[in-house]
């Protein structure tokens, strides 16, 4: 939802590192300050006039008694939604400067953070939606934008936001790269926001519970896989700058016998998903077996896909990736309705397998091309 601009930042930022060339770097941060704010605050204004003329309990498939808490959350979230990705322009910094451990670090006492407050709220406040949207989306952002204003006026000084600093002939070269990762960007809401919402009107809320206990013990193993290749995307731009494919063939190749330990973990999980469900939720909710082995098996296609697109987006080379995702905006929502008529909430995730499996095919002939310095046209653009 960023437009693609902050992934564009932390390619074009951590090239102008590379060269020292802070000057560039300065305005390169200020400019993609500048565009998250005049882009999302209009549109948080447009969301909260447009949000009462939708029938929002219908669209999700539950009781009309909720419209109003439902509206009221809808309203905040378009608030938050607009300051998420302007202070969120500085996570892209910090991986810039290939500080990823430190940005992971945000999401963590953010969540953290909104984990103690929402548990303050079940004792002292009656359970609302919308008091819940306070806690889990507003906390990440105090958190971001404290560590924005330390950091800024510390380590990374001299690459410090300032409206003199704003050079708008940075927007186009920031939007040709930015364009392709928003692309990008729309096929994953695609492809995983609207998992709820197909869920949900497939099975009802329910539905949605099982998956997400079970989705949420399995993405123990994506989020520590993800954190480990989070540092690759700078390190990757860094490297194919200066050409260094010695280097990158060996990272790359440890980081596929690092993917198989992960498909052992995957399995063990697996294995013990009845225990760890029984001791996180008790009886309250049952999840059928054959449901995590579904969304395990996507959770390794997931993993494998993530590692080529990683080290793919930190080259730059994301002119495929656009063509190749259009795959999932098309098609994953008419295909899991059509398999979810038939075998219900199976059919999303089964979707979800087969539009990652026809990445993963182009995206690690793609990866192995370019290490291999075999790469044209279309595959290294």
């Amino acid at each position: 939802m960023d437009v693609g601009f902050t992934l564009g930042l932390k390619n074009r930022l951590a090239e102008a590192l590379a060269h020292e060339d802070y000057e560039r770097g300065k305005s390169l941060v200020s400019t993609t300050y500048f565009m998250m704010a005049i882009i999302f605050i209009p549109l948080a204004v447009f969301l909260i006039l447009i949000s009462p003329h939708i029938n929002w309990c219908s669209f999700f498939n539950i009781s009309s008694k909720y419209e109003a808490d439902v509206l009221l959350t809808i309203q905040l979230l378009s608030v938050f939604l607009a300051l998420q990705m302007i202070v969120n322009v500085f996570v892209s910094v910090v991986a810039a400067y290939q500080k990823v451990a430190l940005s992971s670090l945000f999401n963590v006492v953010g969540q953290v953070c909104a984990l103690i407050v929402i548990y303050l709220m079940t004792k002292f406040i009656p359970p609302s939606l919308s008091n819940l949207t306070f806690a889990y989306s507003l906390m990440p952002i105090i958190v971001v934008s404290i560590f924005t204003i330390v950091l800024f006026h510390g380590r990374f000084k001299k690459t410090q936001p300032s409206i003199q600093s704003i050079n708008t002939h940075y927007i186009k070269d920031l939007w040709f790269l930015g364009v392709k990762f928003f692309i990008i960007h729309i096929q994953m809401i695609v492809l995983y926001q609207s998992t709820n919402i197909l869920i949900s009107n497939l099975d009802g809320p329910e539905a949605v519970t099982q998956y997400n206990i079970a989705y949420k013990v399995l993405n123990v193993v994506i989020l520590v896989f993800t954190i480990i290749l989070g540092p690759l995307w700078p390190a990757f731009t860094d490297a194919y700058s200066k050409k260094d494919y010695f280097w990158m063939n060996k990272t790359y190749h440890r980081m596929v016998q690092l993917f198989f330990l992960i498909c052992m973990v995957i399995i063990v999980v697996v294995l013990l998903s009845p225990f760890i469900f029984k001791l996180w939720v008790g009886d309250k909710v049952s999840i059928p077996f054959i449901m995590t082995v579904f969304i395990a098996l996507y959770t390794l296609i997931h993993c494998w896909d993530s590692l080529q697109v990683i080290l793919i987006n930190g080259i730059g080379a994301v002119k495929l990736q656009t063509y190749v995702t259009l795959i999932g905006i098309i098609f994953h929502i008419p295909l899991a309705l059509f398999l979810g008529k038939f075998i219900g909430i199976y059919g999303v995730i089964i979707s979800m397998c087969i539009i990652n499996l026809i990445y993963c095919s182009f995206f690690t002939i793609q990866i192995k091309k370019i290490l291999r310095k075999s790469a044209h046209g279309i595959w290294i653009k």
